[in-house]
């Protein structure tokens, strides 16, 4: 039995039916009783030999609390698995993933992508019909035999708020603006940057950088405590890929697709540096004003370095 007293007043429990909260630090105890509320108390040795609590988590939470040293390790381990989980597992995970995502979820994402993209940023194409089709010839027989042909499909668009641009969604679908159009001065340059899409959608990067996008909700909500976002995922995962973007290591996979591809082609990847110098100069460093995933690929220096070395290769 258990026996309490205060102010004159005694209440007896059976020691069965009263529960003590766990030791942790020191921090004080709450003494649970039957039908009359509870008790806080000073944390005392004596407590657990009434009301015995066999947790090990309990007491290993109590250990640590106890160690500054030992809670110092365990914040620094935590941080260092947050880093790894997303530097390195989530990557790896979405790039074993992506190929598994049936075509109808990169198909349903890629249309509310593009909705919102028509609703926000572009107009409907004002190059002639027979300029499209054109271009849509020479996109065919570049994309011909790849492990993904099917899927390409080649759009185009006016888009006077983006500039001159061309982007390839999770389905496989390529878009290219008529100022790029404009902007190139030979079919060859556009082919070689169309070379670097197809890089993006053979290698599956679309889809690999949703799933990281939407990984990183879902995370954040079981860390933080909030998964009120992460129910929607299938509506917010356009949304979350056209404003995260390429990685670096993404574009560089896309270029040296590119590079490897217009060289069966017969092409250089000559064309592809010329395309990107032209780019640099129009853009400078300016901010588009678009989402990351339209901004122009960084035409950096090394890039445009890269395809020369490419294009002098005799391999």
């Amino acid at each position: 039995m258990l026996r309490v007293e205060s102010e004159g007043m005694a209440l007896e429990f059976a020691s069965a039916e009263v529960t003590l909260s766990p030791r942790l630090g020191s921090m004080p105890r709450t003494l649970t009783l039957p039908g009359e509320g509870h008790l806080e108390l000073a944390d005392s040795p004596l407590l657990d030999q009434w009301v015995p609590t066999s947790s090990r988590i309990e007491a290993a939470a109590h250990w640590l609390e106890q160690r500054r040293s030992a809670a110092i390790g365990a914040g620094v381990a935590t941080v260092l698995g947050v880093v790894f989980f997303f530097q390195v597992a989530l990557p790896w995970m979405a790039n074993e993933l992506a190929p598994v995502i049936p075509s109808a979820m990169e198909r349903t994402i890629t249309r509310q992508a593009m909705a919102l993209i028509d609703r926000v940023h572009t107009q409907p194409s004002k190059l002639p019909e027979a300029r499209r089709a054109e271009l849509q010839q020479q996109f065919t027989a570049l994309v011909a035999g790849l492990p993904r042909e099917a899927d390409f499909r080649l759009e185009f668009r006016s888009a006077p708020k983006l500039g001159p641009n061309a982007f390839a969604l999770p389905d496989g679908l390529v878009v290219v603006t008529d100022e790029l159009v404009g902007l190139v001065e030979s079919d060859r340059e556009l082919v070689a940057v169309l070379a670097h899409e197809a890089g993006h959608h053979e290698q599956r990067h679309g889809m690999r950088q949703a799933l990281q996008s939407s990984a990183v909700v879902v995370v954040a909500g079981f860390l933080f405590g909030d998964l009120s976002g992460t129910g929607s995922l299938s509506v917010s995962i356009p949304v979350l890929l056209l404003e995260s973007g390429f990685s670096r290591k993404h574009e560089r996979e896309a270029d040296e697709f590119a590079f490897d591809l217009l060289r069966k082609r017969g092409r250089s990847p000559a064309d592809f540096a010329t395309a990107m110098s032209r780019l640099s100069r129009h853009h400078g460093e300016q901010d588009l004003g678009a989402v990351s995933y339209l901004s122009t690929h960084p035409a950096s220096a090394q890039r445009i370095e890269a395809a020369n070395r490419a294009a002098e290769r005799k391999d």
